[in-house]
């Protein structure tokens, strides 16, 4: 099985100011604003907490948020849930 070079690949947003955020970034903010904990995020994506923490600092940033609630609204902006 070959494996597709673009699942790696930024997905652009509807809002050009916000960067664009890789599948990853986009699973990991959508279960985040479904409320599920890190430890949850972890255990469904099969990655370690500490790169799901990764993951949260690089969305936070990217979306311009500095909480939870306002990385979910953005979710719900950028069509995630």
């Amino acid at each position: 099985m070959q494996s597709d070079s673009r699942a790696s690949e930024p997905i652009a947003s509807p809002d050009p100011s916000i960067p664009p955020l890789t599948p990853r970034e986009r699973e990991v903010l959508r279960l985040l604003a479904r409320g599920l904990r890190y430890s949850e995020i972890a255990v469904v994506c099969g990655i370690r907490l500490g790169t799901v923490q990764g993951h949260i600092k690089r969305i936070y940033m990217k979306l311009h948020v500095d909480s939870k609630a306002e990385a979910a609204v953005s979710a719900v902006h950028l069509g995630l849930t």
